[in-house]
């Protein structure tokens, strides 16, 4: 009996669902059917709101006014998504102005004519009432172009909105939210076009791993929180890394990557190794505590391009330095052979 009762109630959910999107002439998409539950379901107080606007402002959602409010509201649906659904609405946008142009255009003509040839009208087939009643038509058409092409900035200007926000999520999708360094997602990107374009260009290409040293201990001992503090400090002491040349990313946890573009390994090395030696010599004051911190330190292992056949190769070979550094006793530097 539960299960037939869930049948009805799931049927009844997409019924709602379908005749919301059927009602704004809304594709099926995967995002207009989660924009829809989530309305109707009410469990996104802050969508719903955003919809109901929308409607009372406009008299029905269109593409861009739903990708417009999933990229404020949505957490969920990835950069990608949003981006197709701004292409979509951008080509559907594209399409309108064509459309809206050749009918304006059409209308110009017609009232054009008719003005031309009203006295000519009045005076043979047509009365002056006959002549009136065709130019209130036309004035009417030249209105409702009017208003359409109004809509049509408006919604214009709706997506030049969308497309800062899009922007927007797409740089968030791409930043560590903790460190304000270039996140995984970034590294893979940066990583495999920086290997292809040195293999291609002959030059030196050198990544590395870095750990930081007992960090569980850290956080064990002090607290997340201030493990934390300690993973900002060591972005930003590695950020400062060589010269333009450098790009460092979160890794993941207390991991970072580092790439050196036509830099050897064993300058790489001597780099990391300055930074490494000017990091264990500070002191971190734990500012609920005033606890003072020492000898916070790293690991590193760097690999240079050699002959590996990809970037993927590069960073197994980095990780396996970086774990001979750590069973040698942890705060060091090593080369990959």
């Amino acid at each position: 009996m539960t299960q037939i009762a869930n049948i009805e109630a799931w049927r009844s959910l997409y019924d709602d669902i379908g005749g919301l999107l059927f009602a704004n002439a809304l594709e099926p998409t995967l995002p207009h059917f989660d924009l829809g539950r989530r309305y109707v379901t009410r469990i996104d107080p802050d969508l719903v709101r955003q919809v109901d606007e929308a409607v009372k402002r406009d008299g029905s959602l269109t593409p861009v006014t739903v990708a417009n409010i999933l990229a404020t509201s949505s957490r969920q649906m990835s950069v990608d998504q949003l981006l197709g659904m701004a292409a979509e609405a951008r080509s559907r946008m594209e399409e309108a102005s064509t459309t809206l142009g050749e009918a304006q255009g059409h209308v110009r003509d017609y009232a054009g004519a008719l003005e031309a040839q009203a006295s000519g009208l009045a005076g043979a087939d047509g009365s002056p009432a006959d002549i009136a009643g065709l130019m209130a038509i036309t004035r009417t058409m030249a209105e409702r172009a009017s208003l359409a092409e109004q809509r049509l900035q408006q919604t214009g200007s709706e997506l030049e909105t969308l497309r800062g926000r899009l922007a927007e999520a797409s740089r968030s999708a791409n930043v560590d939210a903790l460190t304000g360094l270039p996140n995984r997602r970034a590294l893979d990107i940066r990583l495999r076009e920086g290997f292809d374009a040195a293999r291609e260009a002959g030059k030196s290409f050198t990544l590395a791993i870095c750990d930081i040293d007992h960090f569980k201990k850290v956080n064990d001992t002090h607290g997340h929180a201030v493990g934390d503090e300690v993973i900002k400090a060591v972005a930003a002491a590695l950020a400062r890394v060589g010269a333009g040349n450098l790009f460092v990313a979160r890794y993941g946890g207390e991991e970072f990557v580092t790439i050196f573009e036509g830099v050897d390994a064993e300058e790489a090395a001597v780099q990391l190794d300055a930074i490494r030696k000017e990091l264990i010599a500070k002191q971190f004051a734990i500012r609920a505590t005033g606890e003072v911190l020492r000898n916070i330190s790293f690991s590193g292992g760097v690999c240079g391009k050699r002959t590996y056949r990809d970037a993927s190769a590069m960073l197994k070979a980095a990780d396996k330095a970086l774990y001979k550094a750590k069973e040698e006793g942890r705060n060091r530097i090593l080369i990959g052979r």
